[in-house]
């Protein structure tokens, strides 16, 4: 055998391999919210010293957003899809039950009413029905798989469903995240076999809704005709010129000079332009890089699996997490107005962390499920166990 066959033999083994989804996962995760917390740590003290609360407020409080993330990757990572099904509608029902909660009594940051506060913290309830609905399309989708050829069908109960949380997002003024949300129900029903005619006539009428919601704010107009025009925002243009100053392998951790007050939103919005400021070109690959494994994973998991529950909630999350990150990265590279939508796993923002990460947790019970992974993972020791066996066979030799 050749080198050549041999390696493609060897890539062909890898991509089969019944928990490569499962190891994708870790490790992009890993990269994404390892690097986010280092950046976030730098980003934000600049910002904490200035409240006088002490330059580490921001980042202890992304670590603990990060500690209850971890818990529900974890947890979410163990159910089974069974339960997960189940727990899809709840979830959403949950979600609706705060986000009325914000139009009754929640605060508005930058224009948007999207948070509430409770026990002294603040919660964003939108960052809580992406997954639900996630979970909820691929319940329902699943069940009613063969019947979505009549546009009755698709509007219930999918359909009406997936408008009303989107308008009560939108009730909030929170148009970025309805984006997201929007991309996240059109895969999810892409997914589920929905014929393309469907989709063309959806998306004449959501961009007709979309410039109707555009010219109702004029910020909204202000924000996209600079854009249109070339004419770019303070945030912009010193996002570029933190991406630009970084050159290639960038000033260093912690060196950044637009977090001094000249980049606003440096640790969540644009904490892309930050990363490559301190880490440079490398640093944003590296990122990127991290956002493709988790959509080969993702792809891996669609197209493994024979449940048509987890092909629909899989996509639907993958959509969520790529589709904000590429969203969040255009504008930062001024490819696109400015949203307000945070970089997945990275940004600060407590809500949009711990729901990322039991997002992820919930791939990974996907994962676990893939033809021949329960198996795999049956034959294999833990790092507790692996960890004890080597400490036994010194004890013995001593």
């Amino acid at each position: 055998m050749t080198a050549t066959a041999a390696r493609r033999e060897s890539d062909v083994t890898a991509w089969r391999s019944p928990l490569g989804s499962y190891y994708l996962l870790v490790v992009a995760t890993s990269v994404l919210v390892l690097v986010g917390l280092a950046v976030v740590l730098s980003s934000s003290s600049i910002a904490s010293i200035r409240t006088g609360t002490g330059a580490y407020t921001g980042f202890l409080t992304q670590a603990i957003a990060l500690v209850v993330g971890l818990a529900a990757l974890i947890v979410g990572s163990r159910l089974p899809v069974g339960f997960l099904r189940k727990a899809g509608p709840l979830v959403l029902y949950l979600a609706i039950g705060l986000l009325f909660m914000v139009l009754a009594t929640g605060s508005s940051v930058g224009g948007n009413k999207a948070w509430i506060n409770i026990a002294g913290f603040s919660l964003q309830p939108s960052e809580i029905a992406k997954l639900g609905l996630a979970l909820y399309l691929g319940n329902v989708l699943s069940r009613f798989r063969h019947k979505l050829t009549h546009p009755r069908d698709i509007l219930v109960p999918g359909g009406i469903m997936a408008i009303f949380v989107i308008g009560l997002v939108l009730a909030g003024r929170d148009m970025g995240t309805a984006m997201i949300m929007t991309a996240v129900v059109a895969i999810a029903f892409w997914v589920a076999g929905v014929p393309t005619r469907f989709f063309v006539i959806a998306g004449t009428v959501g961009v007709g809704l979309g410039v109707l919601l555009v010219f109702a704010a004029d910020s909204r107009v202000e924000r996209i005709s600079d854009w249109f025009n070339g004419d770019s925002s303070w945030q912009q243009i010193h996002g570029t010129q933190a991406l630009a100053s970084g050159g290639l392998w960038g000033l260093g951790p912690g060196m950044s000079r637009e977090k001094w007050g000249w980049l606003p939103a440096s640790d969540n919005d644009y904490i892309f332009a930050i990363i490559g400021e301190e880490f440079g070109l490398i640093g944003t690959l590296v990122i990127l890089a991290a956002y493709a494994m988790l959509l080969v994973a993702v792809t891996r998991i669609v197209s493994r699996s024979t449940d048509k529950f987890v092909q629909i909630s899989a996509a639907a999350i993958g959509a969520w997490l790529i589709v904000q990150a590429c969203v969040n990265i255009a504008v930062v590279l001024e490819l696109a107005p400015v949203t307000g939508v945070p970089l997945p796993l990275v940004s600060s923002g407590g809500s949009s962390l711990i729901m990322s990460l039991a997002a992820v947790g919930v791939l990974m019970a996907f994962a676990r499920n893939e033809p021949g992974a329960p198996e795999a993972l049956a034959t294999r020791t833990t790092v507790v166990r692996r960890s004890l066996a080597v400490l036994s066979r010194g004890r013995r030799r001593g």
